[in-house]
């Protein structure tokens, strides 16, 4: 009995040893919208002091650039062919190795607050766009249990866009109202989280999650007062080519929904320096994607192109990162398990398929990637469907290069220093690159460590049963 209690005594000191984490992930924010990175159409000032206090990895992607996709791959440190995260609205399983099980078997208290968007909620029940989906009661409710992926404290919802009224759960399928706008709302809730993890007899690993300033772009779902902020002329990318989608979205709201990101962070930040926690938490800037906002005559995200996979990402742990320091490291969106657990002294899994990085942000150097595999599995971001207007491809991104091959075979290269706005695909014109042999031996050898045979997209139909429940991956049949 007494080795048990000294066993014990020593489990709870180490694990009050090791830092917090606070992980905050608005979604689809542009890199280069932020003040940091020389964005001209709004002031971020919360932000860009974050960067000044922290390192800013200057090649983070998101390499695949849609919501469950991201979201499976920083839950799980798995390719999406392996982990199944192929599109938006499934059921990712877990298998007890996830992100926040790791941080909870190594004495953390877990928590998630905001948009979840791993489970299949209101489509379940089909595959296709012509065929109404299953009713349920509360279909944006994850119940407690294996969904959760390990997090423990629960004020989520899978997917809604009812920012200005927003609706969460706990642990039942009864529907809570927050009485604010929704990243106000989540920011108090982080507030609260973070007060009842003060005493430091355990730490907390918490991801806030808003959904803004994802669309709908509209005034009444844009935090009030905010849109007064907004210049009526926007500064565009030179590549912007006119906006061609939903008429309803004014542009001008995704800046107010940003500008309100980062009063929130600004808060959350105050919130760390006032209670004495900023010394001891490790504090996460990132978003899960971009958005094309009619550059490359786009819109929206799954493309290859700068506009939709640079995001920001910012570490923050004072008086262990240098203050405004910089890493042009690649930065995978596996990336963020590894390097958390083993900068608060985890053992990460041995499935996870992304790289430790914590040498980058904490002395500037370390192992890295010459190249980070990035994808699109199918051409809808609901449906296992091919040949729509986001058609399929795989690509390889270096600390210089884009290179992209289609479904359909063809092939885009961009040399990103050169022609950052991504305008002259070298392989269109005159004798071709050596490069463009390299990288596409490169992506060769990343699809194979991947496991990823490139298909269209409708043959992973078959991945999921009609309430979308993964059944197989590219390393076989899920069991059970």
């Amino acid at each position: 009995m007494l080795e048990a209690a000294v066993l014990g005594s020593a489990v709870q000191a180490q694990s009050a040893a090791r830092p917090n984490v606070l992980f905050f992930f608005a979604d689809q924010v542009r890199a280069c919208e932020l003040g940091y990175n020389g964005g001209k159409n709004i002031g971020t000032p919360h932000i860009d002091k974050l960067a000044s206090q922290g390192v800013r990895f200057t090649n983070a992607l998101s390499t695949y650039p849609l919501c469950t996709p991201y979201r499976g791959m920083l839950q799980t440190g798995q390719y999406p062919g392996i982990s199944g995260g192929l599109m938006n609205w499934i059921n990712l399983p877990n298998r007890g190795q996830s992100f926040a099980d790791v941080f909870a078997r190594g004495g953390y208290h877990t928590g998630y607050i905001g948009k979840w968007h791993l489970a299949a909620g209101g489509r379940a029940g089909t595959l296709d766009r012509d065929k109404p989906p299953k009713q349920m009661a509360e279909p944006e409710f994850v119940p407690p249990g294996p969904m959760r992926h390990g997090y423990q404290y629960w004020a989520a919802f899978n997917f809604h866009a009812s920012f200005a009224k927003p609706f969460y759960y706990r642990d039942t399928p009864h529907r809570l109202t927050w009485p604010k706008y929704e990243t106000e709302a989540e920011t108090d809730e982080a507030i609260e989280f973070l007060g009842r993890h003060r005493d430091r007899q355990k730490p907390f690993f918490l991801m806030v999650s808003p959904h803004p300033p994802h669309p709908p772009w509209r005034p009444e779902e844009t935090p009030p007062g905010y849109l007064d902020r907004i210049p009526r002329q926007l500064n565009w990318r030179p590549n912007h080519k006119g906006r061609t989608d939903a008429r309803n979205n004014d542009p001008r709201c995704y800046f107010a929904m940003l500008s309100n990101v980062d009063d929130c962070v600004g808060r959350l930040m105050k919130y760390l320096d006032e209670t004495g926690l900023a010394d001891s938490t490790i504090v996460v800037f990132t978003s899960d994607h971009g958005e094309m906002m009619a550059s490359q005559s786009r819109y929206n995200k799954m493309v290859p192109y700068a506009e939709a996979v640079d995001v920001p990402l910012i570490i923050r742990w004072p008086k262990h990162i240098q203050p405004a320091s910089r890493s042009d490291a690649l930065y995978a969106p596996i990336d963020h398990f590894p390097t958390l657990a083993a900068m608060c002294g985890l053992q990460t899994p041995s499935g996870v398929n992304g790289m430790d990085l914590s040498g980058h942000a904490l002395r500037g150097t370390g192992k890295e990637q010459d190249a980070v595999l990035m994808m699109n599995f199918v051409s809808h971001w609901d449906y296992p469907e091919t040949g729509t207007l986001w058609p399929e491809w795989r690509g390889v991104r270096t600390r210089q290069h884009t290179f992209v091959r289609w479904l359909n075979g063809a092939e885009e290269l961009y040399d990103n220093h050169a022609d950052p706005y991504q305008y002259r695909n070298l392989l269109n014109n005159g004798p071709e690159p050596a490069v463009a042999g390299r990288l596409r031996g490169r992506l060769n050898d990343l699809l194979h460590s991947a496991r990823d045979e490139f298909l269209p997209g409708n043959r992973y139909r078959e991945w999921f049963t009609l309430d979308r429940d993964l059944v197989r991956t590219a390393l076989g049949p899920v069991a059970g």
